[in-house]
């Protein structure tokens, strides 16, 4: 892997993501220095005794003014302010990434901005989506190891940054311990609509369904804890992910009701039942 120099790095948003981020990087690149930058100068202070960031700032132009690359780690409704707000402040050949689960809206919200800042200070943004995570969220749950073993998207775009820019960023990501794909933001969407949003919203539909008979949840056992545990995770976060990608979700959501309505007809015939059980097990232990 080759190796890139990356000083100071800022972080805006230091919750569960942004706090691993700042671990990670603090213990498998000791020499770069990370900023936090915040509101709350309380959980900041926390968050530094914590060891995920060396210094903190609520001042956004001073948190992100030297740094090499400022990595966006606010809700996703949040994110392209955020990253058209710290656009004057960058120095140049700056690299801005994000982190969040949907790239596609973002991207068209910033583009035209970045293009305009490009020509002043060639900058360089790109699109990002470690694929880790946790039901929790708050730096309280960071952990160094998280992205370890993971996969993070890249979504290049040429017209964005430049191909150095972009190995550098693979660089930390491969750093930290992630497997680096890159996806164009369309493709992206489209592939975690199916394999994570559906998900979300099927557990917080379960969860809805079993929670509401309250004398049934003593015989609840690994099945629903399985298949509930992830709507354990923040509905304000998880609302502004579906509405915004709601376009692909909804193409999956109809073809997910479809196979189900396959399974309510297949109940009353055995041999059909099993035969789809069969052939689904298969896809999973093949």
């Amino acid at each position: 892997m080759q190796k890139y120099q990356i000083n100071k790095v800022a972080i805006v948003g230091v919750g569960l993501i942004g706090g691993s981020i700042g671990l990670a990087l603090r213990k498998n690149l000791p020499s770069v220095i990370v900023t936090g930058v915040g509101r709350n100068v309380d959980r900041l202070k926390l968050a530094k005794r914590k060891k995920c960031i060396n210094n903190f700032t609520t001042d956004l132009k001073e948190g992100v003014k030297d740094a090499d690359v400022i990595i966006i780690c606010v809700p996703v409704e949040l994110t392209a302010k955020f990253i058209i707000s710290v656009l004057p402040y960058v120095k140049k050949d700056a690299i801005i990434i994000d982190v969040a689960s949907v790239k596609t809206e973002i991207i068209k919200k910033v583009r035209q901005k970045i293009f305009i800042e490009r020509k002043k200070k060639n900058l360089h943004f790109i699109g990002c989506h470690p694929l880790a995570g946790l039901e929790k969220s708050g730096f309280e749950y960071a952990k160094e190891d998280l992205f370890e073993n993971s996969v993070c998207v890249i979504c290049y775009d040429k017209t964005l940054c430049s191909k150095e820019a972009a190995k550098k960023i693979k660089f930390l990501w491969e750093t930290i311990g992630a497997k680096v794909v890159y996806l164009d933001a369309q493709k992206h969407d489209k592939i975690l609509a199916l394999t994570s949003h559906m998900l979300h919203l099927i557990s917080y539909v379960l969860t809805k369904q079993i929670n509401s008979k309250k004398e049934y949840l003593k015989f609840t056992a690994g099945a629903y804890k399985d298949m509930t545990r992830i709507s354990a995770s923040n509905p304000d976060m998880w609302a502004q992910i579906c509405y915004i990608n709601r376009k692909f979700i909804k193409k999956c959501l109809k073809d997910f009701i479809k196979l189900v309505n396959n399974v309510l007809k297949r109940l009353d015939n055995y041999t059909q039942l099993r035969k789809f059980l069969n052939s689904a097990y298969k896809l999973k232990v093949k």
